[in-house]
């Protein structure tokens, strides 16, 4: 059953008063560890040693993640922070400041490990006192983070349907009593929600879990026609958007934190990390999800070679993201021959069940060996071992491998795999014929011969408005599917068509890493 507007308008004319209502959370050791590894992290973002910068955007993502995610303080926390390795060679890498901040957050972690994390505590109370209550609320989170959620009420499961995860969601949910929401108010990046929370509520009360330091955007919710108007009050915070709507505010303290050892007070680590994400050569992406589990990021305002199942009139043509290619529709990757591969295609997987063979040997043999290995050959991954087992999954909309070519040169020969095929023949190793494998796979080699976008586009629309039916009825059956292009046309290869799930703003990614597909898990360090 979908809301209608009569409903959010009689919702609306009987709350002509809305709440927020912030948990404001403070622990002691919880809060040595962020200082300590934002320490590490921001001095890192600066080092000109070669990983420097690569570690510090992963400690980014870790504190980012903790501060917006009811996570568990449990063994992960731990060996997330462990990665960096001994405390001598972090101290021979990064000097001993980085040294005494790294075994001052190792002491953290060990402390707070398999102890309550507050704001699961905090959560978990205030929905049991909501259902007690029998008031009507929701929880607004990103669909990653919703197992997080649910694995604080195994005693009293939640519902499906008390999820929004998108714009969408928020709008078609019938108003609540509550929405209840971990982390500040953002409109982009980490623990984001749509302005539509502040600048049009459907709720009564807005209740904000967040850690202490964890300050709301400045402007989130602005609304530029409500501020102009002469009938707004000269309100005394900053929810007031609405004119036709009034904002009452309260905090509560849980817990406390005695500050570090010159007591300072919390600071905002997801402000800080967005602004340092500014000065950094990283682009502005938009998120443009395919399945479950992998995405593309297409820098803002790029026109994506795209398929409308529905369109009676230029179903193939070239869209933005969140403007004119929407949810439903298809986006289209050409993955055309590469002559010096001797016509390797990528859906051949010819290398990748002789490289996932070999992984899946060792793994099973002796995983603590293997993941050893791989970090001392210079595998510097968070949760390495949860990465190897997905790298032996078969493929399915991509080869899942190493997201970095680095990586994966280190994998194969961790795993001792020498050039002993006759590929040996096109004068290249063999880890780098397996890793252009995959690199197809992920539309990475889309435009071999012609290198101009445009040109390669055109010429695709011409080709494929031949066979619009075929792919129409493809389409309605299959969420991902691939056409071979016909015999004698100016373009060789196949053509893949992935359904575009959802579609999210407020990225910062390397350009390397645009317009090829990813895992989820990887795109999510690039979140502002």
């Amino acid at each position: 059953m979908t809301v209608s507007a009569t409903d959010i308008f009689a919702f609306l004319d009987e709350r002509r008063t809305c709440a927020i209502e912030r948990h404001e959370v403070h622990a002691t050791t919880f809060g040595n560890l962020r200082r300590s590894l934002r320490f590490i992290a921001l001095r890192l973002a600066e080092s000109t040693e070669a990983d420097g910068p690569a570690v510090a955007e992963r400690l980014r993502l870790l504190l980012s993640e903790w501060l917006t995610v009811p996570i568990a303080f449990d063994a992960s926390v731990v060996e997330s922070v462990l990665m960096l390795g001994d405390s001598m060679s972090v101290e021979a890498r990064w000097g001993r400041d980085v040294r005494r901040a790294y075994d001052d957050a190792r002491a953290a972690a060990h402390a707070i490990q398999n102890t309550e994390n507050p704001v699961r505590v905090d959560l978990h109370d205030t929905i049991h006192r909501l259902r007690i209550e029998g008031q009507t609320w929701r929880i607004y989170c990103h669909k990653k983070a919703r197992v997080h959620f649910e694995s604080i009420f195994n005693d009293e499961p939640l519902p499906g349907d008390c999820f929004l995860h998108s714009i969408k969601d928020y709008r078609d949910a019938f108003p609540a009593d509550v929405l209840v929401k971990v982390g500040p108010l953002r409109s982009r990046g980490w623990g984001s929600a749509p302005d539509a929370v502040i600048s049009a509520p459907r709720f009564g009360t807005l209740i904000q879990i967040v850690w202490s330091g964890c300050s709301d955007e400045d402007d989130f919710g602005y609304d530029p026609v409500a501020l102009a108007s002469p009938s707004v009050p000269s309100p005394d915070t900053q929810y007031a958007r609405n004119p036709s709507i009034q904002w009452t505010r309260r905090t509560l303290q849980i817990g406390h934190d005695d500050g570090d050892q010159n007591g300072g007070p919390a600071q905002d680590e997801l402000k800080l990390f967005a602004h340092a994400a500014r000065t950094r050569e990283l682009r502005s992406a938009t998120l443009v999800e395919i399945d479950d589990d992998h995405g593309i990021l297409y820098p803002p305002q790029l026109s994506v070679l795209s398929f409308d199942p529905d369109a009676t009139v230029e179903a193939f043509a070239l869209r933005v993201p969140g403007e004119t290619l929407l949810e439903g529709m298809f986006v289209v990757q050409p993955v055309l021959a590469d002559p010096d591969l001797g016509g390797l295609h990528a859906a051949d997987g010819y290398y990748s069940r002789i490289w996932k063979e070999h992984l899946r040997r060792e793994l099973s043999r002796n995983p603590a060996e293997l993941v050893r290995h791989l970090r001392a050959a210079g595998l510097d991954l968070l949760h390495v071992l949860s990465r190897v087992k997905d790298w032996c999954r078969p493929p399915t909309t991509v080869i899942h491998a190493p997201q970095q070519r680095r990586h994966f040169e280190i994998l194969i020969n961790v795993l001792g795999i020498e050039n002993d095929t006759p590929t040996q023949t096109y004068r290249r190793e063999w880890w780098q014929l397996a890793w252009y494998e995959i690199a197809h796979s992920r539309g990475e080699a889309i435009q071999t011969g012609l290198q101009e976008h445009e040109i390669v586009s055109d010429e695709l629309i011409t080709i494929l408005g031949d066979q619009v039916p075929e792919i129409r009825q493809a389409a309605r059956a299959q969420s991902s599917f691939q056409i071979q292009i016909p015999s004698g046309k100016s373009l060789i290869g196949v053509v893949r068509f992935h359904v575009v799930k959802a579609i999210e703003e407020g990225f910062l990614a390397p350009e390397n890493n645009l317009r090829t597909i990813c895992d989820l898990d990887t795109i999510e360090q690039w979140r502002e």
